[in-house]
C-alpha cells in the first residue's frame, strides 16, 4: 500500500510499504480521510516533539520512519479476533491516544496524560496518511447513520476545541471569546453553538474571518484594528466575557484574555505556545480568573459525534480535499501559507 512515510523534518515521502494485518481485538480501517494538523507541520517544519527520532518510543518501540497521520477516520475492512461490536463496513473515527494503562493518569482516568503516552501517526507502526491501518477496537469509534467520511475525519480535531469548551463551563447564553479561527478555533465555536453560548472570535486573518463570520460566529474582531480588550468590553457592556478560550498559541493571548474576560470568568489556553507566556499577575487579581490548559481529550469523542448527528459541525467554506501525493506541496505548504483553513488527505 501507498504511505507517507516520515523521517525527519523536511522529509516527508509516499513509498510503498507492507499492508497491516489486525490481530486479536484490532480492526483494519481503509483510510476514507486524513487531515492535517498543526502538529504535524511542527513536526516537518521544525523540532520533532511527537515523533520518536533520536531512540525508540518507550511504549511502542517505534523510531521513525513513521507512517504520518492521527485524524484520520474510514471504513472496516477486517475484525481481528476478539474486536467486539463492530463490522466490516462501519464508517469509524479513530482516536489516536495510546496509553499505558497501567501509570497513575491512566489509572485515575485521566489517559490523555499517560506517562508513556503514544500517539497513532507520530509514534505507532500506522498512521492515517496511509490506504490502510489497523487501530485496537477501543481507538475505533463508529459514526452513526448519516455522516459523512469527512465528518469522521474532523471527529479528532473537534474533540481538542469540546475538551476545551468543558473546560470554560460555559452554557446557555453566555458569550466568550475565541482567539483563532483555524480549525481548533472553528471547533471551539461549534461547540460553544452546540451548547447555546456564542463567540466573539478574534482573528488576524482577513480569510478566516470571513470563514468564522460565514460560520455564525456573534461578532469578529480584527486585533489589528485596536485594542481588542477594550472592544470585547464594550460588546459586553463591560461585565467582560464568560471565558476566553486561546486557540491561537500566540503569547500576547493571555493578556488580552485577562483583560477581557469577567470577573471569575475562566481562560483557557488549548493553542500550543511555541514561546513562554507571561502571566500577567495584576491582571488576574484584578479578575481572580482562572486560567487553565487543555491536553487533547478525554473520553469526548462520543459526544462530538453525537453532536454532530445533531447538525452542529457544518463543513461548508473551510474544508478541502487533496490527494496523497500532493500532501507537500498542496497540504502542508499551503497550511503554512495561510492558503487554506482545513485540508483533509484523500489516500484512495
Amino acid at each position: 500500500m501507498r504511505a507517507a512515510m516520515f523521517y525527519g523534518p523536511g522529509d516527508l515521502r509516499v513509498e510503498e510499504v507492507p499492508e497491516p494485518v489486525p490481530g486479536p481485538e484490532q480492526v483494519k480501517i481503509k483510510i476514507a480521510f486524513n487531515g492535517i494538523c498543526g502538529s504535524d507541520l511542527h513536526e516537518y517544519y521544525g523540532a520533532p516533539m511527537m515523533t520518536p527520532v533520536a531512540a525508540p518510543h518507550p511504549l511502542t518501540g517505534v523510531q521513525v520512519p513513521v507512517i504520518l497521520g492521527h485524524e484520520a477516520a474510514g471504513t472496516v475492512v477486517e475484525v481481528g479476533p476478539d474486536a467486539d461490536e463492530i463490522t466490516e463496513g462501519d464508517l469509524v473515527a479513530i482516536e489516536p491516544i495510546v496509553s499505558c494503562g497501567s501509570c497513575p493518569a491512566c489509572a485515575s482516568g485521566a489517559y490523555n496524560h499517560c506517562a508513556r503516552m503514544a500517539f497513532h501517526g507520530f509514534s505507532t507502526t500506522g498512521g492515517g496518511l496511509a490506504e490502510y491501518t489497523v487501530v485496537a477496537r477501543k481507538m475505533a469509534h463508529v459514526l452513526p447513520a448519516g455522516l459523512t467520511p469527512h465528518q469522521a475525519a474532523l471527529v479528532e480535531p473537534m474533540a481538542v476545541a469540546y475538551h476545551a469548551v468543558r473546560r470554560t463551563e460555559a452554557g446557555q447564553g453566555d458569550l466568550c471569546v475565541v482567539f483563532g479561527a483555524g480549525p481548533i478555533g472553528l471547533g471551539v465555536m461549534f461547540a460553544l453553538q452546540a451548547l447555546g453560548a456564542s463567540a466573539i472570535v478574534v482573528e488576524p486573518s482577513e480569510q478566516r474571518r470571513a470563514v468564522a463570520q460565514k460560520l455564525g460566529a456573534a461578532y469578529v474582531l480584527d486585533p489589528g484594528d485596536g485594542d481588542v480588550a477594550a472592544s470585547i468590553q464594550d460588546i459586553t457592556s463591560g461585565r467582560g466575557a464568560t471565558a476566553c478560550i486561546d486557540a491561537a498559541g500566540v503569547p500576547s493571548t493571555l493578556s488580552d484574555s485577562l483583560r477581557s474576560v469577567m470577573v471569575e470568568g475562566r481562560v483557557v489556553l488549548v493553542g500550543v505556545s511555541m514561546e513562554p507566556v507571561p502571566l500577567m499577575t495584576p491582571l488576574l487579581f484584578m479578575t481572580e480568573a482562572t486560567v487553565t490548559a487543555s491536553a487533547a481529550y478525554c473520553g469526548d469523542f462520543p459526544a462530538v459525534i453525537e453532536s454532530m448527528r445533531q447538525g452542529h459541525y457544518p463543513l461548508d467554506g473551510w474544508i478541502s480535499t487533496i490527494g496523497l501525493d500532493h500532501v507537500v506541496a498542496d497540504g502542508f505548504e499551503a497550511l503554512r501559507a495561510g492558503r487554506a483553513t482545513k485540508i483533509l488527505v484523500s489516500p484512495s
